[in-house]
This record gives structure tokens, C-alpha cells and sequence, in this order.
């Protein structure tokens, strides 16, 4: 077991904190920017550590990065429609409607850092008080990192003396093979979710949820997924929903070259596939141009658009209440 932080370079005179944790199963590397996940060498049947996360290269460009490899995303993940909730007004920084909270989100801002170590485990904490983003505040927030064994879970604390909303997210994209030895078109994905939520052309909630049966969204069992992007020209960037009284919600995805397997899991009600098909930015990742389908996002996180449609839920963050939400990631091998 073993932290290690050091000091790296955001420009313009600017630093930030890198961190790396170890143990025999998992190398992973977080950033202060943003409370990213950047890096997590996972071994494959062979024993071969390697990275399977997307991260920007280098670090400074995290800065400018606007398709959140591996950011916290909060307070709100996801699209707001007309950026408005009620009398609040939010910034429009995709079309007319809020994205990920905007430019004064929680991936754009530098995180305290702490961290505690004892023989078998290590938890890294990254704090901030949150007076910016556009939400009722301020927001005290913390994202903590635990890694044990094969498990890595990330937890996002809220409270507030005031009324505001509470729905973050890590956006890590993931890619199995291993130093982006391949796309993940031949990666095998499995979802326990029954439905997916329709969306109009800006990707906005019409309020309908669609089975995914005898559909190109059915992952209810493990297929590649070559099979539904071949009939998905847009391909994946699809809330999957899944039942109420399913308890914890599972999303498996496994590379049978390597013979990696990732298992995400939340009580989160739905979780959010994208798979970067339509790539036109020009992105550095893991010091390799990013080209389409490189990376899976895998994004737990309530319902989109959900203060639009308060007869799925709420995210609501009421006065002096704590909330916690966490995503656990277990690294293994087949």
C-alpha cells in the first residue's frame, strides 16, 4: 500500500495535485482538478498492469476539456432543460439547456486534499465549497476515493444551508484492451436495466421510458458492442433506467483478449452509456489522438431533466441534510 502526491502544472503559473494509490491488486491516479479519476492500471490474465481509464494528456489540458474524461461532475450531472428549474435560472452552455452544470461545475474547480492510509486500505478525500456553479449555496461537497483489494468506490457527499439539487457523477470512460490497444467495439457489455429513456434531438427527456427488448439497447445479457452500434449510427449516449426494487443496479464490461472485467454498481437509478461515436474534437488522450469509440462512459447518476419530472424522484438537497451517493468499481480478471 502506498500514496504518493505530487505537485503538477496546470499553465499559466498554475498547479494542481497528482495522487497515485497502490496495492497489489490496483494502481490509480486522481487529480485535485476536478476530482478526476485519470488513471487505473489493472492487471489482465497474465499478470500485465496496464491503464484502462481515458485520461487528457497533459494534465493542464484538463482545464479545457469538454467531454469530462474521468471529472466529478456536479452538483447536477447531466442535461437541464432550457436551463431553467423553476424561478432558477442556470447557465445554457449546450444549445438552450444546462450541461454538467456548466463551465463553474465541479469538474473546472481545484479540490482540497486529504487522505488516510492503514495497512489494507486507503482512502483519498477531496473537498470544496461549492459558491459558483449557478445552484442555491453554498454547497459543501466532498468526493472520497477508497481502494481495497480489487475495489475502488467513489463517494460524493452534499449538504447546504439552503434548498438546492444534489445529482454528481464521475464521467470515467473506460477501455479494457489496455493502453488503448484497440477501440471498444469487440468489448462485451451487460446492463441490468429493462428500459431506456427517450430523448429528443438535444437529448432532452420527452418523459417516456422504451423497453430495450428485442432492441439494439438490450444488454439485459452480455453481447459486444459491435452488435448495437452497428445498428445505432448515432451509437450510445442513452439513460438506462432500471426497475425501482432492483436494489443495487449492475453495469459488467468485459474485454476477452485481456481478459479484464469491470463490474460498476449503484443505487443510482439510472446510468448513463456513451460511447463517443460521433467524435469530431480534436483531444489528447493517454498521449494518443481521441478517435470514436475509444472509451466507454460509464456515468451512475438519477434520472436526467428529473426536477422536470418529479413523478420519477427527486435530487432535491434540503437544508442542513447530508446526502451521499456512491459508485463502487470492482477490477477483475476472467
Amino acid at each position: 500500500m502506498s500514496v504518493k502526491v505530487e505537485k503538477v502544472s496546470m499553465g499559466e503559473g498554475k498547479t494542481t495535485q497528482l495522487v497515485r494509490i497502490e496495492n497489489e491488486r490496483l494502481t490509480v491516479e486522481l487529480v485535485a482538478y476536478g476530482a478526476h479519476l485519470y488513471r487505473v492500471l489493472a492487471r489482465d490474465r497474465y499478470g500485465i498492469a496496464e491503464n484502462v481509464v481515458l485520461n487528457v494528456t497533459p494534465i493542464s489540458a484538463l482545464a479545457t476539456d469538454l467531454q469530462y474524461f474521468g471529472a466529478t461532475v456536479g452538483p447536477v450531472a447531466g442535461r437541464i432543460k432550457q436551463a431553467q428549474i423553476g424561478s432558477l435560472s442556470l447557465e445554457a452552455n449546450e444549445n438552450d439547456n444546462s450541461l454538467h452544470s456548466g463551465s463553474q461545475g465541479w469538474s473546472f474547480q481545484e479540490w482540497d486534499l486529504d487522505w488516510q492510509e492503514t495497512d489494507d486500505e486507503i482512502t483519498v478525500i477531496f473537498s470544496y465549497i461549492d459558491h459558483q456553479s449557478g445552484f442555491p449555496g453554498p454547497i459543501t461537497t466532498q468526493v472520497i476515493y477508497h481502494l481495497i483489494d480489487e475495489y475502488l468506490s467513489i463517494t460524493f457527499t452534499g449538504e447546504s444551508p439552503v434548498d438546492t439539487f444534489f445529482n454528481p457523477t464521475n464521467h470515467g470512460y473506460f477501455n479494457l484492451s489496455g493502453e488503448l490497444k484497440t477501440d471498444i467495439r469487440q468489448q462485451i457489455l451487460e446492463i441490468s436495466a429493462d428500459h431506456i429513456l427517450e430523448t429528443d434531438a438535444e437529448l432532452i427527456p420527452t418523459g417516456t421510458f422504451l423497453p430495450v427488448a428485442e432492441t439494439a439497447y438490450d444488454f439485459t445479457t452480455a453481447k459486444p458492442l459491435e452488435n448495437a452500434l452497428n445498428e445505432l449510427p448515432n451509437g450510445l449516449d442513452t439513460a438506462f433506467v432500471f426497475d425501482d426494487h432492483a436494489g443495487e443496479n449492475q453495469v459488467t464490461l468485459y474485454d476477452e483478449v485481456s481478459g479484464r472485467r469491470l463490474e460498476v454498481m449503484s443505487e443510482a437509478g439510472s446510468v448513463i452509456i456513451y460511447s463517443a461515436s460521433g467524435w469530431n474534437r480534436d483531444t489528447q488522450v493517454n498521449y494518443h489522438p481521441m478517435a470514436k469509440e475509444l472509451g466507454l462512459a460509464i456515468e451512475f447518476q438519477e434520472l436526467p431533466d428529473l426536477p422536470h419530472h418529479p413523478e420519477w424522484g427527486s435530487i432535491a438537497l434540503p437544508p442542513d441534510e447530508k446526502v451521499a451517493k456512491t459508485i463502487h468499481y470492482r477490477f477483475g480478471v476472467n
